[in-house]
């Protein structure tokens, strides 16, 4: 029996079919190799030892407290990945490194790192996940507070470029009242509130969340106009009278049923001619792409009970269903990877 590769199958040469690369498969197989480099050079600190600073293999050995050869291949492996410069054995962050991994940084993104180096052990049991239907860990688990604090000023440093670019995309001028639920460091209801003078917000999430959004708030000062209010948006009242809603990443973990839900919750807490925001890593509407949506959607079936990846059409149909109208779905620009959707609840509405 001949296989796919046989020689007179492929007019007598071995050479592989046009643009094919056998070493994809060896890059996706080994990704992993590449985030554990990352997560262990940031949880050693690298990153700040070197904030501003030129250091040689021997003094970050001592630094560190580690193993010199271990150590010095791993740096040779931050090197090659562009998150170091090397001259010698000399080591020095390049601007990548020193823009995004050091606490001095307003973009500083460790936090970030530190969070999906919690989620590796799960992901690990993506397999039986699969098989068995049942999450190999589960969201809104108990995190230390040191955990919380990372996640969220990750979140938080994230967040403060892309809210530029969602407060420029939708007019809220005239608006009162602002719902942000499942806020997080509430960084969008401070960017908003600052934005548009006349407009206050209601910023929902788990009480530890709101420890950080607190410090947040009060670093913009705005203590004044951005209510935190602890709550389940699944279970808690969402309030009335209000202007404008705004889910920001979160609806991923949710099951369709209990978007719905949600979203009629958010409706029937709104005035009429308010807006909803969804914004969100959504795949077209053909579920082909884009991979960092898709891969969200697994990221959802390991840590959640319903959770998934969904499409900008699925979406809309909820949003329709519960009686919004006037629904836009749009890519949002850089650095921004999110879809914003869009929705009113106009005075002919349902």
């Amino acid at each position: 029996m001949s296989n796919s590769w046989d020689k007179d199958q492929n007019n007598g040469s071995w050479g592989l079919p046009d643009g094919m690369d056998p070493m994809k498969v060896m890059q996706v197989a080994s990704g992993y190799w590449q985030s554990c480099v990352l997560h262990a050079a940031n949880r050693l600190d690298i990153f700040n030892l070197l904030d501003g600073k030129s250091k040689d293999l021997d003094t970050l050995q001592r630094e560190t407290d580690s193993d010199k050869r271990c150590l010095g291949a791993l740096l040779s492996a931050l090197v090659s990945m562009d998150f170091l410069n090397r001259d010698g054995e000399v080591f020095s962050n390049n601007q990548f490194g020193q823009t995004f991994l050091t606490n001095s940084s307003k973009f500083y993104q460790g936090g970030i790192v530190y969070m999906f180096e919690n989620w590796y052990e799960a992901w690990g049991g993506l397999y039986d996940t699969v098989k068995t239907g049942t999450p190999s860990a589960l969201m809104h688990q108990e995190y230390s507070d040191k955990e919380t604090r990372d996640y969220m000023m990750g979140m938080h440093n994230r967040a403060l470029s892309q809210a530029d670019v969602l407060t420029g995309m939708i007019d809220l001028s005239g608006k009162k009242m602002l719902m942000d639920v499942g806020c997080g460091p509430s960084t969008f209801s401070v960017k908003f509130c600052e934005r548009y003078t006349g407009l206050n917000a209601v910023a929902m999430d788990r009480a530890q969340n709101l420890e950080i959004a607190k410090e947040i708030v009060a670093q913009f000062g705005m203590q004044e106009r951005v209510e935190l209010r602890p709550g389940d948006y699944n279970s808690d009242s969402l309030g009335h009278a209000n202007d404008a809603m705004l889910l920001s990443s979160m609806t991923n973990q949710e099951s369709p049923e209990n978007i719905k839900k949600l979203l009629r919750k958010c409706y029937d807490s709104m005035n009429k001619d308010g807006v909803i925001m969804i914004q969100e890593q959504l795949l077209s509407a053909d579920k082909r792409g884009p991979q960092l949506a898709a891969l969200i959607g697994v990221n959802q079936i390991i840590n959640t009970v319903g959770g998934s990846s969904y499409s900008t059409k699925e979406m809309e149909s909820i949003m329709s269903s519960v009686g919004f109208v006037d629904i836009k779905s749009e890519q949002m620009p850089a650095p921004s990877p999110f879809i914003l959707l869009t929705g009113y609840k106009r005075l002919n509405s349902i």
